[in-house]
């Protein structure tokens, strides 16, 4: 079974690949001539709640890490905005009939900004540094079924692997790292290299000067083979409080906001006009969790009755001021060749939810207001965690609208780490949660029924679904693998181990004077040679 480092509980998961960051390319090296009225020269300053770790990308985990670290190394191919892979370093690809091997023919104008020619050689170090276990990479998983890599010439590249999986694409078109800068150093000794700190770039721009906790300063690579970037200059600057963030974007200190706080968008429309909001859906979604196993919740028809008392709708309303939509499922929505939007959503309707109960049993015998079976009234502990307002405030929202269904809630919020120990050791009956998704569809640590110790933390249980996360998960044709997830996708809703409640936008905030800003779900940088300010400071 391939390894899911990609996942972790509660946190984004790491699309750590070179989400292409140059989409439409000049490929003659020139200055480009392809953005009409486009202007050279000019600064964006964009606000960053944490600095970087790292810029190797072997070792960096941080979001503002991986966000820059794309601008300055790419990889063979890229991914652009529907998710498709495009050239980067590599001009083509194709695999053996029996997709054992894929070979990789490589531009031969790709330097390095010192003047170093990228070549077969590089990729190759790159991924026998991924493969070596003294490196101790967190990236090694993606050379599980990784055999070798040849340099066949300088220009061609041949990846080999012991079987065929979907994934091979993505696991191999990651950044590549200069191997006449790093080779000679001993494999326990890359994290540590000054590479990390103060790396040369094969991408559109290039590091100037990075003071630590402060800022981050690059400038156009003028040996980039996709031409010059439009800005003259890109300063991240490190703010951790994000309310003096906020604040700085209102007032003009920062031009970009990665992730402005919903609450704070309609302020921004009414009061700064310069603003231009972009809101980028599709990876983040909450949910209710429910313990399939507990007696209150291991019947589908059941939990698909709490699902109708909630009204989402309201929640997105209330708590996202409109900048979400219905969760449908675990498949992301941007994954358009995975994601199935013929799916019957589960409609608010109290009426419902309460018939469905009383036909389990479920019943106000007493009349204090409260449903009851057996002698046991429907109560149950709905644990959140500290430090996230968003969940807290859904959670309260849920208590009152199941109490109108005579469902009682209390609420237990706990310290994170505390909450999930509970959670691992099965001592729970409902909670809030919330996955960051990525872009390779894989089911298996969250809805398998061999993942309990993994992430299918809701002991959720269904043979069909097993069987189909297996199918999906070694079909290499994409549209067969599309019929497969949106099957799968349709009978986890279906059963309702959660409550999927609503996927959140990602709001990003950037002055109105930069122009042709293409912010989407796999980065909010996306496309940024082709930014240009109509007005230079």
């Amino acid at each position: 079974m391939k390894k899911f480092w990609l996942i972790s509980l509660f946190l984004a998961s790491v699309v750590w690949f070179a989400v292409t960051l140059t989409n439409n390319r000049d490929t003659d090296g020139k200055p480009q001539a392809n953005v009409p009225n486009a202007k050279y020269g000019g600064t964006l300053v964009v606000g960053l709640s944490d600095d970087v770790d790292s810029f190797n990308p072997l070792f960096n985990e941080t979001a503002s890490a991986q966000e820059i670290t794309h601008l300055l190394l790419i990889g063979l191919a890229d991914l652009n905005e529907h998710s498709e892979f495009v050239p980067a370093l590599a001009s083509s690809w194709e695999f053996s009939t029996d997709n054992l091997s894929l070979t990789y023919q490589m531009r031969p104008d790709a330097q390095w900004s010192d003047g170093v020619a990228v070549t077969a050689e590089d990729v190759k170090f790159t991924f026998d540094s991924m493969m070596d276990p003294q490196v101790a990479t967190p990236r090694q998983g993606a050379t599980e079924y990784l055999e070798s890599v040849e340099a066949i010439d300088l220009h061609t590249v041949v990846f080999r692997f012991s079987q065929a999986y979907p994934d091979q694409m993505f696991d191999t078109a990651v950044e590549i790292l200069p191997k006449h800068i790093l080779d000679g150093v001993a494999p326990s000794a890359l994290r540590a290299h000054d590479f990390g700190t103060n790396p040369i770039s094969s991408g559109p721009f290039k590091l100037k000067k990075w003071v630590h906790q402060q800022y981050i300063e690059l400038e156009p690579n003028d040996l980039y083979f996709g031409g010059r970037p439009y800005l003259e200059r890109l300063l991240f600057k490190v703010v951790p409080d994000k309310s003096s963030l906020l604040m700085q974007l209102m007032n003009g200190e920062v031009d970009m906001m990665l992730n402005i706080p919903p609450d704070e968008a309609k302020r921004i429309t009414q009061e700064n006009p310069e603003i231009n909001l972009y809101p980028v859906a599709g990876r983040l979604y909450y949910y209710m969790g429910y313990n399939t196993k507990h007696p209150l919740f291991d019947n589908a028809e059941v939990r698909r009755a709490l699902t109708m008392a909630i009204d989402r709708q309201s929640i997105i309303k209330a708590l996202l001021y409109g900048f979400g939509e219905s969760c449908l499922g675990p498949v992301s929505p941007m994954v358009t060749w995975a994601y199935n939007q013929e799916i019957d959503e589960v409609d608010f309707d109290p009426e419902e939810s309460t018939e469905l109960l009383h036909t389990h049993g479920w019943r106000d015998l007493d009349k204090d207001g409260w449903l009851e079976k057996d002698g046991q009234q429907f109560e149950f502990t709905l644990k959140t965690n500290w430090g996230n307002d968003l969940r807290s405030d859904v959670a309260v929202i849920i208590q009152e609208q199941l109490k109108k269904v005579g469902v009682k809630v209390e609420i237990e919020t706990m310290e994170r780490s505390a909450m999930i120990t509970e959670l691992r050791a099965d001592n729970f009956e409902a909670y809030m949660g919330g996955w960051n998704t990525s872009i390779n569809v894989d089911l298996t640590p969250l809805f398998h029924s061999s993942a309990t110790d993994m992430f299918n933390l809701v002991k959720y249980s269904n043979p069909a679904v097993d069987s189909l996360i297996e199918q999906g998960r070694e079909e290499l044709n994409r549209e067969k693998a599309g019929d497969i997830w949106q099957e799968a996708q349709r009978l986890i809703y279906e059963d309702q181990p959660y409550t999927f409640l609503f996927w959140k936008a990602r709001i990003v905030g950037v002055r109105r004077d930069f122009k042709q800003v293409t912010p989407i779900p796999l980065s909010t940088l996306y496309g940024i040679e082709k930014w240009y300010r109509d007005g230079t400071r």
